[in-house]
């Protein structure tokens, strides 16, 4: 399964959708509603040298139209981890769109395209959030390179205040990994969510934990009241956050004997535990986007 589909099954719902863009650009007021959403083919296609057709594909793509009248593009882009040259894939899905626009005719009107770049790991994007920050430009250059600013949002750095606002199932997601950062007890929502299904695979995508999807069916089993079916799964979701804490010690530990020069095979022991999981830790694996 690759890691951010199911960030997409849940973001392409048009309730959390507007929710996402409402909340982080809008301060939580409803600019945006669900039915002046529509979607649109986030894969183009352009050819490079040697006549090579190659593909584009962004996370989430959908126009914002009053009638007849588009406003804007919008796209979602989630990243699990820091990608240091996240502003240049960013101008390729943009200008992928802009291009899109242009072949429409010279006399089409050119409306906006803007990204969002939802951070779901456990660290701020302090870096490379402009393309002047991914290059060295010589001086004299300088003033003719145009920057590009991509809009990331630190969704376990989002207030408490933030999280509030959302109103639809992404904020069981954005609370999830903010009391996880804070170290707090993640209380387990006891009105069922509306798109049950998708917000637990995105939170077992991103955690690597299958309980979330494996919990829910606690709760939704005839054979368990609904009181019993929570308190269950506040109970693995207890074991899930102290798994949690326990491998960020590991990633730790492996790191430092990294940097002291020990053998990946000397790691793994010293730690206790595989080969393998050392190589992914360090990024000697690369895992299928």
């Amino acid at each position: 399964m690759q890691k951010d589909l199911p960030e997409k099954l849940l973001e392409e719902y048009n309730d959390v959708f507007t929710d996402i863009v409402n909340v982080l650009l809008f301060g939580g007021k409803s600019v945006i509603k669900e039915d002046e959403l529509q979607d649109f083919l986030p894969v183009s296609q352009y050819k490079a040298e040697k006549g090579i057709l190659h593909e584009e594909e962004r996370d989430i793509g959908k126009r914002w139209s009053k009638g007849s009248f588009i406003i804007s593009s919008l796209g979602l882009e989630n990243q699990n981890k820091y990608f240091k040259n996240m502003p240049v894939r960013v101008i390729g899905y943009d200008g992928a769109n802009y291009r899109e626009q242009l072949l429409k005719g010279e006399d089409s009107r050119i409306y906006p395209v803007v990204t969002l770049v939802l951070n779901f790991s456990m660290h701020r994007w302090k870096k490379n959030r402009t393309l002047y920050e991914c290059m060295d430009i010589p001086e004299e250059l300088k003033p003719y390179v145009s920057d590009y600013r991509i809009n990331v949002f630190d969704i376990a750095f989002l207030s408490d205040e933030q999280i509030e606002m959302f109103h639809s199932d992404f904020k069981i997601v954005a609370k999830y990994f903010a009391d996880r950062r804070k170290k707090r007890k993640f209380e387990f929502p006891t009105k069922m969510p509306k798109h049950v299904d998708e917000v637990m695979k995105i939170l077992t995508a991103l955690t690597g934990d299958i309980r979330f999807t494996e919990g829910w069916k606690i709760i939704d089993s005839e054979d368990n009241d609904t009181k019993e079916g929570e308190n269950m799964a506040e109970k693995w979701i207890d074991e899930i956050e102290e798994r949690g804490e326990k491998r960020g010690i590991e990633i730790g530990k492996i790191e430092a004997y990294n940097d002291a020069g020990f053998s990946i095979e000397t790691i793994a022991e010293k730690v206790g535990t595989t080969i393998e999981n050392v190589k992914k830790v360090l990024g000697l694996i690369t895992e299928p986007q």
